[in-house]
């Protein structure tokens, strides 16, 4: 039997190093009582019987773009005419307060370019690749522009601080294995940008690009929705160095802001059903 999917929803990972799970937030809120082995995705496939299926894609490009390779060649499930969700924390530049919801216009590609030697301190230490010129995906723009306008009503959970006040934009999505921290780092994905003439960016995240390659080299990228909801920032805030903010037990204090607001602007994109 082929399972028809109204809608698949991708997080990237279930337990990780003790974050919140991506995973967690749909166990709660959907029935997902079936489920569904697929050749070459390492966990179930769980779905409604609505049609809901929801499955991690692990984290970084390769595990993403693997994982939706075998979910959409697969013969035990239909896609046709599926929603298909990208729903997971980033990281973000300063301008948003965490427990933002980015909706991707555009994901970047930011392993597809040179580093080079600097030869002084106004120097980038980049190029552009040219043997593949880099890697841009223009996601649908009806579909990005109707998720804004459903995500309108949507109540986002408020972090600490009388600041905080978290909302729903579009922008563009960088996305990389290298997990890189810094104004200097932030500066040279400025530069990338520019040279794509993309941006201003406002999520940085592992896996969307994979997602998006598997899904343009199968022609499904036009029913694809990218959601990210901010839970730290790329750069510090203070004076202390990238090193240690990075690695700062508060660092990860955001991730559970971040996944639970971009899970409900998903779900309400599900109850309205994009076009």
């Amino acid at each position: 039997m082929t399972v028809d999917l109204a809608t698949l929803v991708l997080p990237a990972f279930d337990d990780m190093n003790g974050v919140p799970s991506e995973l967690k937030p749909w166990e709660r809120a959907y029935d997902l009582k079936n489920e569904l082995r697929i050749a070459g995705v390492n966990t179930p496939l769980r779905y409604t019987n609505s049609g809901v299926g929801v499955v991690p894609t692990g984290i970084g490009k390769a595990a993403a773009a693997t994982t939706v390779t075998a979910l959409l060649t697969s013969d035990e499930i239909r896609v046709d005419d599926t929603l298909i969700m990208s729903v997971g924390v980033a990281g973000g530049p300063p301008s948003l307060d965490i427990g933002s919801v980015v909706v991707a216009d555009t994901i970047v590609d930011w392993d597809h370019k040179c580093r080079v030697d600097s030869d002084g301190e106004e120097d980038v230490p980049l190029a552009m690749n040219p043997y593949t010129g880099g890697m841009v995906f223009d996601l649908h723009t009806e579909r990005v522009d109707r998720a804004l306008d459903v995500a309108t009503d949507v109540s986002l959970r408020t972090g600490d601080g009388p600041t905080r006040t978290p909302r729903v934009v579009s922008g563009t999505n960088v996305c990389g294995d290298e997990l890189w921290h810094g104004e200097q780092l932030a500066q040279q994905v400025e530069w990338l940008l520019d040279e794509h003439h993309a941006g201003p960016y406002h999520a940085t995240e592992m896996e969307d690009a994979g997602t998006a390659f598997a899904l343009s080299r199968l022609g499904y990228l036009d029913q694809y929705v990218c959601l990210r909801g901010i839970s730290n920032y790329d750069r510090p805030l203070d004076d202390s160095t990238a090193e240690e903010s990075l690695f700062d037990p508060a660092f990860e204090d955001g991730f559970g802001i971040g996944i639970e607001n971009a899970v409900r602007v998903a779900r309400r994109l599900i109850g309205g059903r994009l076009p």
